[in-house]
This record gives C-alpha cells, structure tokens and sequence, in this order.
C-alpha cells in the first residue's frame, strides 16, 4: 500500500509526513493542476521531511505538448530535482496526436539517472489509455502511472484503470483524479491498485489554496492501513 498526497509547501509536507502518508507529490500552482515548484521550495522540503518527495515536472499549464524550449526547461529541472536531493520526478508528454510522445519522453528520462519517475495524467488525454500503458512499460524508468482512468462516470473509468494495470507491466498503477474519504474504500476494493494520489481531497475546505487538514489526511491513512 502507497499513499501519496500533494504538497505546495514545507508546512504542507510536514503536515502530509505526520498524517502517515508514504509520499508527497511536490507542485506549485495547485489551481492549474500543479507546475514546477521552485528551486528553493525543493531543497526545503527535502531537508525538511523523512518520507519520499517526487516533484512535478512541468513548466506550464498550456497543454502537455512540449516545444523544443519546453524541453529544455524541462531536462534542466530535472537536473537540479535531482541535485536538490529529490527522490523522483512527475512528469508526462504526448504528441498533437494526443498520443504519448515517445523520442521527447526518452530525452526526458536520460535526465532522471536512478530517480524514480511518475507519469503523470496526460495519459488520461490520449485516446487508449490502456495501450498507453503498455507503451510505458517499455521504459524502465518509469515507476508509478498517474491516472483517473480517463473520462466517463466511476465505473466506466475503474474499468479502464483495471485493464491499465493489467497493461502496465512493472509499473504501478496509481489511483487518482476525485479520491475522497468517503469513495475511496469502495474503489480499493474494485480496482486494489494498492497505490493511491490525493490532492484537495486533504485539505482544508478541499480547496486548492487552503492546506493540509491533518484530521482528514489521517483518516485516510487509517481507513486504507488499519
């Protein structure tokens, strides 16, 4: 069982290391679905908590095709991500096809040399998440695959998710996009990824600009750990 929730800030990540939770997802910009955090924010929430910090990779909210500029950016960050003693890095790239981006993805991926690598939901854009997935699984590098299952109601996109993880190889499949409290028994017990993301569904008013609630984010920790 990993459970994984989003910090925007060192008080956050504290916040997320007491609740029990296995690791942070490290953005800023909450609001536009979570952008590259600073240089300094990195080095302090990785000096200043024990569990494992992966940070997002993207250096803006535009789409998730890159131009060769966006690439760059992108190589450079992971290069200092990993300097700042990160333990991996969440990113995710498609083509204008909407399909995954398989050259630029690799460029990428030389960069993070051992660290461990998510992708994240651009997977859920492309037009067979499922096949995505097995694309992935090529690359050994990868680690987690952020996903919601795509579009559609919960079933419909619990029903995708399962056949992601069977597609995915030695990747994991990890659950996220609308977890709460209150659904998330429910969806262990359909889909049991054993890998679970949550953002504002630990905070405060479950709003993007509020922080972490504590009560909350431990009652999760409990109900998926016992």
């Amino acid at each position: 069982m990993l459970i994984e929730y989003i910090a925007t800030t060192v008080e956050d990540a504290l916040l997320i290391e007491e609740s029990g939770a296995d690791r942070i997802e490290l953005v800023s910009a909450l609001t536009e679905g979570g952008l590259t955090p600073s240089y300094a924010v990195i080095e302090a929430v990785a000096r200043h908590v024990g569990i494992p910090v992966n940070v997002m990779v993207r250096p803006h909210s535009q789409s998730f095709v890159y131009s060769g500029y966006d690439l760059e950016i992108m190589k450079n960050d992971i290069k200092a991500i990993r300097s700042l003693g990160a333990n991996g890095v969440v990113l995710g790239i498609v083509n204008v096809q909407n399909e995954i981006d398989r050259a630029s993805l690799e460029g990428l991926l030389l960069e993070c040399n051992g660290m461990e690598v998510t992708f994240h939901r651009a997977i859920d854009g492309t037009s067979n998440p499922a096949q995505s997935a097995r694309i992935l699984s090529d690359y050994k590098e990868i680690t987690s695959i952020l996903t919601s299952g795509g579009t559609g109601d919960l079933d419909i996109r619990l029903a995708v998710m399962s056949k992601m993880k069977e597609a995915a190889g030695h990747i994991a499949i990890l659950a996220g996009g609308g977890l709460t409290k209150e659904n998330i028994k429910d969806i262990h017990s359909k889909v049991e990824t054993g890998h679970y993301h949550f953002g504002t569904a630990v905070r405060k008013n479950n709003s993007p600009v509020e922080g972490i609630d504590l009560k909350r984010a431990k009652e999760i920790v409990k109900l998926l750990k016992g």
